[in-house]
């Protein structure tokens, strides 16, 4: 694994995804501004920027998309919703939802997942309708979920950040823990402290956590076994494996864009 090159930015990023040969950065700065640049690979080129009318300010929104429906999906955690967005920032839909969504990420059925920290719940919507098809209360153990993954097998992939325990769980359809990596928060190789996204590749053989507070991505096995560590100069707050590319983009505090090839 090698960086290839990094995106200089000016803001925290917030929301991050790829979606055709294009790369979407949402920032702290200005909320509502999304920036739009190539991922062709010797190109560092801002293709476009645009405007999402009525997205709310919050550091814990965040921003996924769809292949099938050519669009994005972004939580706006102030006014309690998702939007869904043309590729220009045009808004499709408004959907409410009763807690505020800290994770946004697509199942393998093409559902839009909700991880709400708040309410310690999954909530799966029809990304056509947003009528709500599943609700799952997680155990009282997963305090403090972050952001999930669905996979193929049914089970989920959760990262969480309590009081207790930072963890990344695999979690039964039950919303129980069937195993787990990281126990207390801390800083030794088999720690993590506030961890944040996770990207798990298309055959669930890798999986990729940003460990916020150590300023690295953990890369693990499909067992939860470490593999490797990606170090950081700063704190990785988003992230987007493109499977097509092998190409995983980390989202920097201080608003860099780092491409590491996988």
């Amino acid at each position: 694994m090698h960086v290839v090159k990094t995106l200089s930015g000016c803001a925290w990023v917030v929301g991050l995804t790829c979606l055709g040969n294009e790369l979407f950065i949402l920032r702290q700065k200005d909320y509502n501004q999304v920036e739009v640049y190539s991922t062709a690979a010797a190109s560092d080129q801002k293709l476009r920027q645009f405007t999402v009318i009525g997205l709310g300010r919050h550091r814990h929104n965040d921003m996924t998309s769809s292949v099938i429906h050519n669009c994005l999906f972004i939580s706006d955690c102030s006014n309690s919703c998702v939007l869904k967005s043309t590729l220009d920032g045009e808004v499709l839909a408004m959907w409410p939802i009763a807690n505020s969504a800290t994770g946004l990420s697509l199942t393998p059925t093409n559902n839009l997942l909700l991880t709400c920290r708040e309410g310690r719940t999954l909530m799966e919507l029809c990304s056509e309708t947003g009528n709500c098809v599943l609700q799952m209360d997680l155990q009282s153990d997963v305090e403090e979920p972050r952001y999930s993954v669905r996979l193929s097998a049914g089970n989920y992939i959760v990262t969480h950040c309590g009081v207790m325990q930072h963890r990344v769980c695999v979690v039964d359809s039950e919303g129980r823990v069937e195993r787990s990596y990281g126990h207390q928060p801390g800083s030794d190789a088999t720690q993590l402290s506030f961890p944040t996204q996770v990207a798990v590749d298309q055959h669930h053989q890798l999986m990729f956590v940003g460990d916020w507070s150590n300023s690295r991505v953990v890369v693990l096995s499909s067992d939860l076994q470490l593999v490797h560590h990606i170090t950081l100069k700063q704190q990785s707050g988003r992230l987007y494996l493109d499977d097509a590319t092998r190409r995983l983009y980390i989202g920097l505090v201080s608003g860099d864009v780092v491409i590491v090839d996988v």
